[in-house]
Order: structure tokens, then C-alpha cells, then sequence
């Protein structure tokens, strides 16, 4: 009898040892009444953070390029109630199309850091840049981030954390961060969104983005304040299109964009500038920019000298346009008609000195009116102009926004740091 529950429960044993590996969930529901791992944060000094990787992109596995694009930091995988597992998105060193979020799991000193993970962009592992850590109400952080659907809207999605790795199916994160409920509502409805931040990539992935005049942007990941993509003035654009050719119509359609909003700086206003211009080649359709070199302010003039001598010059009052002449006594003047000769040397006008010699220089344009036309080949169809919306070196965000669903006569509101500074209402057109 003895040997007989020895056996027995040796095999109890081997069994429950077999579904702790294989199958760990139904352990912890088998004992649903007992304190599990997750609840108490006595186990995290048992199962630490690994020593050879942390923040510090620099402390990556032999192999790797860490992607700080991306999020990086401590999250709890394992269910042990701590963050203790560091996740990140990495890279290999030699093949730069092998890219995949991997974590290395607290207590597994030794062990690779990229073993769990999620598949690799060459086997259809989808990215974003607006990507995050969430519980998917398993006790572990699921890998989630904004993804465009097949129908062209935007949700948040997730790969579920598993026992060994990250599921490859993902799944609706129906309780998303504040801050990504926020940026949900952003892609509501987006065409193009090119953030400049550290990159030029369109968001709502419609465009294709060319440059020119060697612009370039700085691509530091992240960076603490966004300085957008600077601009000489000269020759450097961006050319932007949804076909190969940069052109508009297979994807987006300029007659149906209800609003569009940029932030802009001016160093200095260059003559009629152009932010942005939506068109072929030298035949303008949709363009927003401002008008001539800005305007400037009253100009200043030093006082007015007259002339050298008021006791012998006379001037006129302005603005008669007069000039300073010479006082002439009308009998030292007079000539007898019927001498051929002159008995007198000929009388000149006395050369004076203008009357505002100093006028300063104009003063320097402190803002500038903002234009927005839009053409149908030749001829102009809209023209709006508001007066003083641009400022010099400061800052400014601009939205122009359709007041009513009219494809071809909208009403249109301009508004500058989400004030409004014009409105235009059109009557919607009938037939």
C-alpha cells in the first residue's frame, strides 16, 4: 500500500510538472484560491531585472541595433505584479529587413534577450511609430500600437503576450492609454500626415515624399523639442504625391479634403512664399502662403530740413511738390522787351537740398497676410487673404477647415493657435 502511493504520487507530480511548463495558466486557476505570483511584489526580488540590458541603447545583445524610435522601457510579462521584463525594438546587424520587439524577461541572466519576441517584419510583422504596452486583461502587457485597417481607418492593435513569446494574431485593444485614445481621434478621418518630427514619413501612409535642393532632416530619434524641417528659401521643397509620378488622384482627392493645418516659422519672409502648393508643375491648383515680403511697420523719418536760409528762400507748403528756389526781387528781374541783348547774366533757380534728406530705411516686416487660392488651370476660383496672421520668428499652427460638405463652394474657417481670424460662408450649391 505504501509503495503503491509513493507511486502514485510520483506521477501527481511529474504530471503537475508537465502542465508547469506546457500549460502554467491552469496551475494558477487550479489554485485560484491561493496567493498567486502576480499578486504579491515579494516575488519580484526573485526574479530580477537583467543586468546586461536596460535604457541605455548602447547596452544591446552582440548582433543587435536597438530602434529607440520605438518604445523601450520595463513592462511585466511574466505576471509577477512588477515590471521587471525590458522590452524594445530591435534590429540585426546584418540584415536590417530583420526587424522585431523583443523582451528581455527579469530572472533569465544568461539567457538570449531576443528569444521572446514577436515574428519578424519579413514575415509580416506590421510596425508603427505610435506603439505602447498594455494589459489585455491577461495580468501581462500585450505588445500594442495604431495600425491602418484594410478599410483605411486607424485602431489600436495588439500582439497578446504568451507563455514562450508574443502571439502572432493581433487583437483590438478595446481599452487603450489617454493619450492613445487621443491620437485615435488625430487619424480620424486623416488623407496625410507629415509630422517632421524625425522623419519624413507620411502617417496615414497615402503619400510618397521626394526631396529636393539636399533638404534634409535631423533623424535623431525622438528628440525633446520638434524643430521640423528648415527650409533655405531658395531651392529645397518637398514634392509629395499618392502615385509614383507625385501627382494627386489615385488615393487622394484635393476636391474632397475637408481641412488642412501645418505649423509654420518664418526666419524671414521671403518674397510670396509658398508652405505649401498642390499641383502639376508650374499650374498651381490648392496653395497657401503670404503675401509679397510681409508687411512693415510706419516707417520713421528724421526731421525735416527745409532749407539753409529761410531769410532768403521761400517754400512752399507741402504737399505741393514744389522744390526750394531762390527769392527774386521782381525789379532786379526785369528785362526791357524791346533790347535784343540781356543787359543782366540769365536768372537760375537756386539748386536746393531735398526736403527729406534722411528718410530712414522701412521698417522691419513684424508679420505677414496670409494667402489661400485655389485654381482650376488658369483660372482662380477662391481667393482668401488675412491680414497680419503670420508672424515673424515665432511659431504658429494654421488650420483652414470647410464649414459645410460642398465639394465645389465650401464655406472655409482660418483659424491661427485655434483662434478663428476669417470666415467665409458660401451657400451650398443646388443640382
Amino acid at each position: 500500500m505504501y509503495v503503491q502511493s509513493l507511486w502514485i504520487g510520483l506521477i501527481l507530480l511529474i504530471a503537475i510538472a508537465i502542465i508547469e511548463l506546457w500549460k502554467p495558466a491552469l496551475i494558477n486557476e487550479s489554485f485560484e484560491n491561493l496567493i498567486s505570483v502576480g499578486d504579491s511584489a515579494f516575488w519580484a526580488k526573485w526574479i530580477p531585472r537583467r543586468g546586461d540590458v536596460s535604457l541605455d541603447p548602447t547596452e544591446e545583445q552582440d548582433g543587435y541595433l536597438r530602434d529607440t524610435r520605438y518604445f523601450s522601457g520595463y513592462t511585466d510579462i511574466q505576471r509577477i505584479g512588477q515590471d521587471q521584463d525590458f522590452c524594445r525594438m530591435v534590429q540585426s546587424k546584418n540584415d536590417p529587413e530583420d526587424k522585431f520587439f523583443a523582451c528581455a524577461l527579469g530572472g533569465t541572466d544568461g539567457l538570449s534577450t531576443v528569444k521572446y519576441r514577436t515574428p519578424s517584419v519579413k514575415d509580416g510583422f506590421i510596425i508603427s511609430r505610435d506603439d505602447y504596452m498594455n494589459d489585455l486583461g491577461e495580468g501581462r502587457s500585450g505588445y500594442c500600437r495604431i495600425l491602418k485597417s484594410e478599410d483605411g481607418t486607424f485602431e489600436a492593435k495588439c500582439n497578446p503576450a504568451g507563455d514562450t513569446t508574443f502571439k502572432s494574431n493581433l487583437v483590438m485593444d478595446s481599452n487603450p492609454p489617454k493619450e492613445i485614445k487621443t491620437m485615435l481621434m488625430f487619424y480620424e478621418g486623416i488623407v496625410f500626415w507629415l509630422r517632421m518630427r524625425d522623419d519624413l514619413l507620411d502617417y496615414a501612409k497615402n503619400l510618397i515624399v521626394s526631396n529636393a535642393g539636399d533638404l534634409e532632416i535631423d533623424e535623431t530619434p525622438n528628440p525633446p523639442i520638434t524643430h521640423g524641417l528648415e527650409f533655405n528659401g531658395k531651392d529645397q521643397y518637398l514634392r509629395i504625391g499618392d502615385t509614383r509620378d507625385l501627382a494627386f488622384g489615385d488615393v487622394i482627392q484635393l476636391r474632397y479634403l475637408r481641412a488642412v493645418s501645418f505649423w509654420v516659422y518664418f526666419e524671414e519672409f521671403t518674397n510670396n512664399a509658398h508652405i505649401f502648393d498642390f499641383g502639376e508643375q508650374n499650374q498651381p491648383s490648392v496653395w497657401c502662403g503670404i503675401l509679397g515680403r510681409g508687411n512693415p511697420g510706419k516707417q520713421q523719418t528724421e526731421p525735416q530740413t527745409l532749407c539753409f536760409d529761410q531769410a532768403l528762400n521761400t517754400v512752399p507748403t507741402a504737399p505741393s511738390g514744389a522744390t526750394c528756389v531762390a527769392e527774386i526781387d521782381p525789379k532786379s528781374a526785369y528785362i526791357d522787351v524791346e533790347q535784343w541783348n540781356c543787359p543782366a547774366p540769365e536768372l537760375f533757380g537756386r539748386i536746393m537740398d531735398p526736403i527729406q534728406p534722411k528718410a530712414s530705411a522701412p521698417a522691419e516686416a513684424k508679420t505677414a497676410d496670409l494667402l489661400y487660392e485655389i485654381w482650376d488651370k488658369k483660372q482662380r476660383k477662391l481667393h482668401i487673404q488675412v491680414k497680419d496672421v503670420i508672424p515673424l520668428r515665432k511659431w504658429v499652427h494654421i488650420t483652414i477647415t470647410a464649414s459645410n460638405n460642398d465639394a465645389f463652394r465650401p464655406g472655409l474657417h482660418v483659424y491661427r493657435d485655434g483662434e478663428l481670424v476669417h470666415r467665409r460662408e458660401c451657400m451650398a450649391s443646388s443640382g
